[in-house]
């Protein structure tokens, strides 16, 4: 079986050749990507996997049993769960109606952890007149301040020390150092919210650190565990979009392929084709035009001498032995003209003469009688 022709233009072969090596190292990298992935992900976001990112915090509550969700579509679009642990830590800018969505989440029983940068902003509209005060500055190391759920199994937890809260009036702070609290406990309806003053003690980076781990723990309690990923950029996505970005460049790349592909094995666009296919000229005007060619030299009858021999013997392959005075009865038998039979018993004196052996010596060949025939 024969391979795939390759296209003849240079060109082509080059793209081509360009176009097949990209798309192997795209896909190497997607091999790659998907057996050894590289840190990456948007901070805060449990599918992050940089230093930054809670994918450890998620996997590691998946390793205890405990489910774990990531929601992509806005709080108030969610189908969140009746109890649980909601994860908003470090949304820089949330909705009224998501708001709205996270107040009915806690007061119906689910447990809700808020704070972390940026949060400023919009936790006052959550938690109205007993908003703790955010303060830049933190405990580089926390400790337990008062017995909860949230701290069982941790002694102390380290953390970058970014911020605390302040004026807590109508929470119960349980992790921090001295007046300067880390996580606070308020009550909501028949939940509660947990507000994280600095998130990095469960970030990736520092979940292995001191206690840090038992607080990820205890935060997430027995599930589900469930990640607001939209308020991080993380929306649903259809179509072409949910596909990774490698996933697309290797379809991009495909479809370049193929039309490189086309254009080298396409039918080209030109001029109409001929209705039959052009064939040689006959033996006979080859055979006149040669002897037009000798008829413009002086000396006629010694250029067509050889073609006159060479006529006659056909003629004598035609009627057998020939003498001198049977060669017009030959001629005439083998349906030569009076011209033509002329010629062959005397010199050649003009052009005319010149162009009656050539007919002659073109309609004594074998095919030329075969057709006269």
């Amino acid at each position: 079986m024969s391979g795939l022709a390759l296209p003849r233009s240079r060109a082509v072969r080059v793209a081509l050749a360009i176009l097949a090596a990209a798309l192997a190292v795209n896909v190497l990298a997607g091999l790659i990507d998907a057996f050894a992935p590289s840190p990456g992900g948007r901070p805060s976001s449990s599918f992050a996997t940089a230093e930054e990112g809670f994918a450890a915090w998620a996997e590691l509550a998946q390793r205890r049993r405990i489910t774990v969700t990531a929601i992509r579509e806005r709080p108030r679009d969610a189908e969140l769960p009746a109890s649980g642990t909601l994860v908003v830590l470090d949304a820089p800018d949330v909705e009224a109606r998501d708001i709205g969505a996270l107040k009915r989440f806690a007061d119906g029983g689910g447990t809700l952890i808020v704070g972390g940068t940026g949060s400023g902003r919009w936790l006052g509209d959550l938690l109205g007149p007993t908003t703790p005060e955010h303060a830049a500055g933190g405990p580089r190391t926390a400790r337990v301040l008062a017995p909860a759920r949230e701290t069982a199994g941790v002694a102390e937890v380290r953390t970058d020390g970014r911020h605390h809260w302040t004026s807590v009036a109508g929470a119960l702070p349980v992790l921090g150092e001295g007046d300067r609290a880390l996580l606070v406990v308020l009550p909501a309806g028949r939940g509660r919210i947990l507000a994280l003053a600095d998130s990095s003690p469960v970030r990736n980076r520092r979940l292995a650190q001191a206690d840090n781990a038992a607080l990820a723990l205890a935060l997430a309690g027995r599930g589900p565990l469930v990640f607001a990923e939209s308020l991080h950029g993380y929306g649903t996505a259809t179509g072409l979009r949910a596909l990774p970005a490698g996933a697309r460049g290797a379809l991009i790349l495909l479809a370049l392929a193929a039309l490189a592909f086309l254009a080298a094995h396409g039918r080209r666009f030109g001029p109409p084709e001929a209705d039959r296919r052009e064939l040689a000229p006959p033996r006979a005007a080859y055979v006149d035009a040669l002897a037009a060619t000798i008829a413009r030299t002086s000396e006629h009858e010694q250029a067509v001498a050889p073609v006159r021999a060479a006529t006659l013997e056909l003629l004598r392959r035609h009627t057998g032995a020939l003498a001198d005075h049977d060669v017009a009865r030959a001629a005439a038998a083998a349906g030569l003209t009076d011209e033509e039979a002329a010629v062959l018993m005397r010199p050649a004196a003009s052009v005319a003469d010149v162009l009656a052996l050539g007919r002659a010596h073109a309609a004594l060949q074998p095919e030329s009688s075969m057709m006269r025939r």
